[in-house]
């Protein structure tokens, strides 16, 4: 696998704007590393406590410090491989159905103070006791059909429910032997073979403010003097995308029962069939093998985990009153627990799209007039926007460089199963 790097150093000026206007969603917190910002060294109080001997995890640096080294938090036995072997009681997790990022592999794993619990919801994240950690490592394999093999870290997140709310910290994998806290984000040249190719793109990291793009919910401003700002909130880890079984090596078990017997999470429900499950799907899956309910559903919970934090309106739940995602007044909500027979245009089937710089036809019309059009997925601006690397047009517009290709057959295979209707075009 060919790797070569090159720093991002240049921003917009867009990016100091949006970064400004978001920060406080990402906590309060300096971007500079503890331990390099104080000046570093022995008898600093900040470089100490990033750098103190711990026998386990090192809590009260997670807690109040943006440490230079992801080693400097002890999250795992061996340092140099973040893919397994947490300490203390972190464990392990999968979601049914992941967010692509470039046919990475991702290592999940959660972590919460000794002695709390996470609260069971149905419908959002859990909620997670100030103190908790969730950490997710992106490793790239050469070949994707032979994962945990021949596999290079790129980088971890961290997000850290810190007394003053959720902050996310980037550590890019530098060395082999310990990966470094960094704010300015970093662009990876890949090569690697997908499906028996050759496949190159551009991986890259998020720059910190970047991570307010997706995981922020923006306030519904009632008027004139509502002053709330966004609140940055994690994705993944929902009941419904946890709601299955995980080999945990020496035994499998369903991840919600498995986190209630370690003592993290409480107030599930003891029958685990009653709550609302997304289907599982991999790249493996077999979409033609799928009946339409299964295929329903399996694009739906595609759709919610890769664009519903961003795609979900003030309509249903959020544990906030009137907050949205930052796309919840396209029309387009994709949340998976909506219904999608009661409003289907709520789905995007024939909604006339609303982003801008739409692509022309060959008389010079919008060549995609519709974000669904039931039966006609090679003139949906869904698809067209899932299937283009074009800056323009692409979606989702951070986290991938490359085309998700089995993604795009799944909701390609959704939409031409729906009921015929042209949405009032000529074809």
């Amino acid at each position: 696998m060919k790797i070569t790097k090159y720093n991002q150093r240049i921003f917009k000026a867009s990016a100091f704007i949006l970064a400004g206007a978001l920060l406080s969603a990402c906590g309060s917190d300096s971007d500079t590393p503890a331990d390099i910002g104080s000046g570093g060294g022995g008898g600093d109080p900040i470089f100490d406590l990033c750098t103190q001997e711990v026998t386990g995890v090192n809590w009260e640096a997670l807690l109040t410090e943006n440490c230079a080294k992801l080693s400097h938090y002890n999250l795992f036995t061996d340092a140099t491989d973040p893919t397994t072997g947490a300490n203390e009681n972190g464990l392990p997790y999968d979601l049914s159905t992941p967010l692509f990022t470039d046919y990475a592999t991702k290592y999940r794993f959660v972590f919460v103070p000794e002695g709390e619990t996470a609260t069971y919801s149905e419908h959002e994240v859990m909620e997670f006791p100030v103190g908790s950690v969730l950490v997710k490592t992106f490793s790239m394999p050469a070949d994707t059909a032979n994962r945990g093999v021949n596999e290079t870290n790129i980088e971890t997140r961290l997000l850290i429910h810190r007394a003053d709310g959720w902050t996310s910290l980037p550590y890019y994998w530098d060395s082999a032997d310990d990966a470094s806290y960094i704010v300015t984000g970093e662009t990876v040249a890949m090569s690697i073979t997908h499906d028996g190719e050759p496949l190159s793109f551009d991986y890259g990291v998020p720059q910190k403010n970047q991570c307010t793009n997706c995981h922020a919910v923006v306030p519904v401003l009632q008027d004139a003097n509502d002053k709330r700002k966004s609140i940055f909130k994690p994705i993944g880890p929902k009941a419904r995308f946890l709601n299955y079984d995980y080999d945990y090596g020496d035994q499998v078990e369903n991840q919600l029962l498995h986190w209630e017997n370690a003592g993290i999470l409480s107030g599930a429900p003891v029958d685990k069939t009653t709550i609302t499950t997304a289907p599982l799907f991999k790249d493996s899956t077999d979409i033609s093998g799928l009946t339409n309910e299964e295929l329903n559903n399996t694009a739906r919970a595609y759709l919610d985990i890769n664009c519903a934090h961003c795609h979900r309106d003030e309509s249903l739940t959020i544990p906030e009153a009137n907050y949205a995602g930052a796309a919840g007044d396209s029309g387009l909500t994709l949340e998976f627990n909506r219904n999608f027979e009661e409003n289907t245009g709520r789905f995007g089937v024939c909604k006339t799209a609303v982003a801008g710089g739409y692509p022309a036809d060959e008389s010079g019309y919008n060549a995609y007039p519709r974000d669904v059009i039931p039966q006609h997925a090679d003139k949906s601006y869904l698809v067209f926007r899932m299937n283009t690397n074009d800056g323009r047009h692409k979606m989702p517009e951070l986290g991938r460089g490359s085309i998700h290709s089995e993604g795009v057959e799944l909701i390609s295979a959704w939409i031409n199963s729906l009921p015929s209707n042209n949405c009032g075009l000529t074809f």
